[in-house]
């Protein structure tokens, strides 16, 4: 099983150290980074784009929560589906929300993919578990 260079962004300490905990629970070898809000992120983004523009550090997938302070998730999703440089990495929305809107709005917006975080840990385990083998072993990402 391949390694993946995540970025967690999520506001709320406990759903990051859940996502963050069952993540390298799957894998050790994960690489994680988290940002308690979208402006962070985003600034992060522009960071490893002006680093080293012929080969930058890109994740291999975003997890981006809805609800956040300064930039929340989906202006942040719009920003970065905007942005040639940094569109082709997968963004999924993670967020407690089963609102229909949100949901058809994130994909209106780019994401790959909504799951909503269940309250139960072990089935939350379970989901982040299964977000990183469908991105690991089963999808091709891109290679830029």
């Amino acid at each position: 099983m391949k390694p993946l260079h995540i970025i967690v962004a999520e506001d709320n300490d406990d759903h990051a150290e859940m996502i963050i905990e069952a993540s390298q629970d799957y894998n050790p070898h994960n690489k994680l980074v988290r940002f308690c809000n979208g402006d962070l992120l985003i600034s992060h983004l522009q960071s490893l784009k002006q680093q080293n523009i012929a080969k930058p550090l890109f994740p291999d997938l975003i997890l981006l929560d809805i609800k956040m302070p300064l930039i929340d998730g989906l202006e942040a999703l719009r920003i970065i589906k905007a942005d040639p440089a940094i569109k082709h990495i997968p963004i999924m929305m993670v967020s407690t929300s089963e609102n229909t809107l949100d949901i058809e709005q994130s994909y209106k917006d780019g994401a790959n993919s909504y799951i909503v975080k269940p309250f139960d840990y072990t089935d939350f385990a379970k989901k982040i578990c299964d977000v990183n083998r469908f991105w690991a072993d089963v999808s091709e990402l891109p290679k830029i």
